[in-house]
C-alpha cells in the first residue's frame, strides 16, 4: 500500500494543489507504488539537488530505510509555463515531473541506481494514461488564439469608431488660427 503525506503552504495556488491531489489520489488507487513518502510543495521557482543544481524537484532518500523519504517539488515557475504552453499542457508537464521523482523513489526503495531515462519513459506513460482517464483536452491553445482574434477585432472596431467620431467633428479639438 502506498501512503503519502502532502505538505502544502497556505500560499500555494489552490487549483494547482487540487490538480496534484487528484492526480496523487489516482496514483494511490492504481496501486503502482508501495511504501511511504512525504511530498513537500513549495512556491519557489526551483529546489536544489544534492549537487546544488537548480531543479523542478528533488527526491531525498536517506541511507536509513526506516526514515521516511521526502520529495521536494517547486511550483513557482508554473505560471510562466502556462503563459507559454497553456494551462492543461503546463499541468501535465508538472505532473510528469512529479511522477518522474516518484519513480526515483521506487529506484531508492529497491536499491537500484537511478535510471532517469527509464523513469522518464515510465512517467510519460503514466501521464498519457492519466490524460485518457481524465479526458483532458488540450484546446486551451485554440481558445487562446480565438480570444486573441476577438480582442484584435474589438480593437479594429474601436479604431473605426474613433475615426468616424473624428470625421463628424465630435471630440476633436479645433485649432484656432491666429492671424
Amino acid at each position: 500500500m502506498f501512503e503519502l503525506k502532502l505538505w502544502i503552504k497556505p500560499t500555494n495556488t489552490k487549483w494547482l494543489v487540487k490538480e496534484i491531489s487528484q492526480y496523487l489520489d489516482w496514483i494511490i488507487k492504481k496501486g503502482i507504488f508501495d511504501g511511504e513518502i512525504n511530498i513537500f510543495l513549495t512556491n519557489a521557482k526551483f529546489v536544489y539537488d544534492s549537487s546544488a543544481r537548480k531543479r523542478e524537484g528533488n527526491f531525498f532518500g536517506p541511507f536509513d530505510k526506516s526514515i521516511i523519504p521526502s520529495l521536494y517539488f517547486s511550483l513557482g515557475d508554473i505560471f510562466r509555463t502556462i503563459s507559454r504552453r497553456g494551462k492543461e499542457n503546463a499541468v501535465c508537464d508538472w505532473l510528469q515531473y512529479l511522477t518522474l521523482f516518484l519513480y526515483d523513489y521506487v529506484d531508492w526503495q529497491e536499491d537500484r541506481e537511478f535510471n532517469s531515462e527509464l523513469n522518464n519513459d515510465l512517467a510519460d506513460k503514466m501521464i498519457y494514461e492519466y490524460i485518457d482517464f481524465k479526458k483532458i483536452s488540450f484546446e486551451s491553445q485554440d481558445r487562446r488564439k480565438r480570444e486573441k482574434r476577438k480582442r484584435a477585432k474589438i480593437r479594429v472596431r474601436r479604431k473605426k469608431k474613433k475615426k468616424t467620431h473624428e470625421k463628424n467633428g465630435k471630440g476633436v479639438s479645433k485649432k484656432i488660427n491666429e492671424g
